[in-house]
């Protein structure tokens, strides 16, 4: 039986004014990917590649897993940062491998309000396919989509969690040793 889970988070933070802009602040990749994710379990593998070992997870209180996921994170000319899903692995599900597929995909702009202040806004798109072993087959149908669009959910809000907490404090710090 093959399943499909999906969960989307918008984010929209208020910025100060500061110069460097926090525009050009979304050139610093590396600073931002340090907000995002844990640096211990962070390798950088390229200019633009990044490999993140995320907490572990649970599911249905049946499996436990860790996803080591890849990412593609990049600013471009209109400083947008871009993330996306380049490889996937599941450390305690391997079985799984197989069939499973993930695709994460966001952005984070700076955008200048109504009353000249500037803001970041940003979307993220967290999607997983696979194929469920047999004995998930006869869990109801309504319960394993419930249950793995909430843990989606749950990935995407920790991670905004840690945006809004960390990242205008490390913007207002970068602005303080920019050149």
């Amino acid at each position: 039986m093959q399943v499909r889970f999906n969960a989307i988070e918008l984010v929209q933070l208020d910025a100060p004014q500061l110069s460097p802009s926090i525009a050009e602040y979304l050139q610093q990749v590396d600073r931002i990917v340090g907000v995002i994710a844990n640096p211990e379990l962070t390798d950088k593998l390229g200019e633009d590649l990044f490999r993140l070992r995320m907490q572990p997870i649970g599911f249905l209180d049946l499996y436990k897993f860790q996803p080591i996921v890849t990412l593609k994170i990049w600013c471009d000319r209109q400083n947008i940062l871009h993330i996306e899903s380049v490889d996937c692995h599941l450390k305690g599900l391997e079985l799984f491998m197989e069939s499973f597929e993930l695709n994460v995909t966001g952005i984070l702009a700076s955008q200048i309000d109504l009353e000249g202040n500037p803001q970041l806004s940003g979307k993220a798109d967290l999607q997983v396919g696979l194929k469920l072993p047999p004995p998930l087959w006869l869990t109801p149908k309504s319960l394993l989509q419930s249950t793995g669009d909430r843990l989606l959910s749950e990935v995407l809000q920790r991670i905004k969690q840690q945006l809004l907490k960390q990242l205008i404090q490390d913007y207002v710090e970068w602005t303080a040793i920019a050149p």
